[in-house]
């Protein structure tokens, strides 16, 4: 009878484990240091760019790999000490996210079968980038809190990161309750990435500082974007004129004003990399 009970229970625990790792169950958390992180979209980038985030502190990388073609570069950053995010995103999966899910699914499998190399998914699904969106803009921004709230529910074990504007404050009602859109996405996110796009400290922190007050509110993480590509719009969204010696000045006042656990991170690797003194 010891016997039978004995051989059930490890049956029931063995179901039990083969769930948990099959739904993400035993992705890595989030450190609760402040965040220094930077997009890194382009996956061929040589050792040296790596080496140059290192020797800049940084301690998150939002990693463009949609193949999982690069491992060996997850592994070599994870081994400095980088917690590495999955970065994705298409304004499509606003419409339908089948394709979607199918990724997760597939980030899922592969990180469940390389060590949970990853820390989480980085999505940056852009509403605005729809040539319709003037037309449509409540539609397409209720439809991003729709589908964190639908991740949220289908995969609660997996560490969602969301890049937003930080001009999306349209008064949106979900689920019967009525706030601003970053409230909402604040809510559902793990972690909340503002495009605070602007070359001074103050700039950044000012047009970031109702999402900073909701999410400190709430206790949820906000980090502050700061751009270094050329821009074709205009001058004040980024830092490429003014380089990285000023940044860097910006960036720490921008650093000493921010909650704890909140940060900053850089957009992207290879244009702060190449970016003047």
């Amino acid at each position: 009878m010891y016997n039978i009970h004995m051989k059930k229970f490890l049956s029931v625990v063995l179901c039990a484990i083969v769930a948990f790792s099959l739904c993400g169950c035993f992705e890595k958390q989030r450190v609760s240091t402040s965040i220094f992180g930077v997009w890194w979209w382009n996956n061929d980038l040589d050792q040296s760019y790596l080496d140059f985030a290192v020797s800049n502190n940084i301690n998150e990388i939002y990693f463009c790999d949609e193949n999982f073609e690069n491992t060996q570069f997850v592994l070599d950053a994870t081994q400095k000490g980088i917690d590495v995010y999955w970065l994705i995103g298409e304004k499509e999966w606003l419409l339908d996210m089948t394709k979607l899910e199918e990724k997760v699914d597939s980030y899922i499998q592969f990180n469940n079968a390389n060590d949970n190399i990853y820390s989480g998914i980085h999505l940056d699904i852009e509403p605005h980038q729809f040539d319709d969106f003037d037309q449509n803009r409540q539609q397409y921004i209720y439809n991003l809190i729709d589908l964190a709230n639908t991740l949220d529910k289908k995969y609660p074990n997996i560490f969602f990161d969301y890049d937003i504007p930080f001009w999306l404050d349209d008064s949106i009602t979900y689920n019967n309750i009525t706030k601003p859109a970053y409230a909402h996405m604040i809510d559902v996110a793990d972690c909340v990435f503002l495009m605070s796009y602007r070359d001074s400290a103050t700039a950044m922190l000012d047009v970031s500082k109702e999402e900073i007050e909701y999410a400190t509110s709430v206790n949820k993480q906000v980090v502050l974007g700061a751009e270094t590509s050329a821009s074709s719009e205009t001058e004040i969204v980024t830092y490429y004129e003014e380089g990285k010696n000023y940044m860097n000045q910006q960036l720490e006042i921008v650093k000493q004003k921010l909650p704890d656990k909140f940060g900053v991170s850089i957009h992207h690797m290879k244009s702060w990399r190449d970016l003047k003194e």
